[in-house]
């Protein structure tokens, strides 16, 4: 599943591509997916101009005039996809589409579309800061890239809980964004066992974890995400992050760190977990 890194890469790429642009036509092939497509998403963004194409948590929202906004999730298999100038037929799970064009400039034109085999991802329109959207987003937590990500309020929300630290790092309404190779990757960086409990972690610990959490971000939206199975860009174009991962899918290969251990996974949580057992002991 898409996390942080990979919708960064995705909005910040629809952004430049389509930031500016009016809608000219909207397709809908699939109405019935995640989220029940709405019946007006054709009348509604027709003619509007898009303000900005924004990332919230793992979502995608474009923002266009008068009020209305499209927000997206990229589910297990979820790509967004950009023609320009010639548009290729529609794929067969290409469930919605947008053509767009430039104001006084009628041979330019561009189409979006949104991509989902699975179906577990959704796309559909809200009033912008209507009880619908804002329902979408009001158990999040704080964005960890984010000024306002304190370390005292990580500290006190990590400390009052008795589950792993594993579970605490994916729980949404903590800190959002975050997934299960990201997870993997800054408790290994941190040299933080995924199976200790939050409230026995120290100051210095979640200190250090703070700031591996946002450096493993960082870096692997520099490299434009992980492609391990289905990430690629708008331009159809892979991640690389996966060529700097430190644990994850990294089963029975050497840690990094020369302490002579391999790379261990285990089940934790319905989801597999990468750990150096030498290099994180509980």
């Amino acid at each position: 599943m898409p996390e942080l890194p990979e919708v960064e890469t995705v909005t910040s790429g629809l952004n430049f591509a389509i930031k500016d642009l009016i809608v000219k036509k909207v397709h809908v092939n699939r109405y019935d997916l995640r989220i029940k497509v709405s019946n007006k998403i054709k009348s509604v963004l027709n003619n509007l101009k898009v303000m900005e194409v924004k990332r919230r948590a793992k979502y995608g929202i474009i923002h266009f005039e008068n009020e209305y906004s499209a927000i997206f999730h990229l589910g297990m298999s979820g790509r967004i996809v950009i023609d320009r100038k010639i548009f290729t037929p529609l794929n067969k799970h290409d469930h919605i589409a947008i053509e767009f064009f430039k104001k006084n400039n009628k041979k330019f034109k561009v189409r979006f579309s949104f991509r989902d085999p699975r179906r577990f991802g959704f796309f559909n329109i809200y009033k912008t800061h209507s009880n619908e959207y804002n329902n979408l987003f009001k158990r999040l937590g704080p964005e960890p890239l984010d000024d306002n990500f304190s370390i005292r309020d990580f500290l006190n929300k990590i400390n009052k809980s008795y589950s792993n630290i594993k579970s605490i790092l994916l729980n949404q309404n903590i800190i959002s964004g975050l997934g299960n190779i990201y997870v993997c990757e800054a408790l290994f960086l941190a040299r933080i066992s995924p199976m200790t409990k939050g409230c026995n972690l120290s100051f210095q610990q979640i200190e250090n974890l703070h700031s591996k959490i946002k450096h493993v971000l960082l870096k692997a939206i520099e490299e434009g995400g992980t492609s391990i199975q289905d990430h690629k860009n708008i331009s159809g174009e892979i991640g690389y992050f996966q060529n700097y991962l430190s644990v994850y899918n990294r089963e029975k290969k050497m840690c990094y760190n020369n302490c002579k251990a391999n790379i261990l996974r285990f089940k934790q949580n319905g989801r597999s977990t990468y750990y150096c057992p030498k290099c994180q002991k509980i």
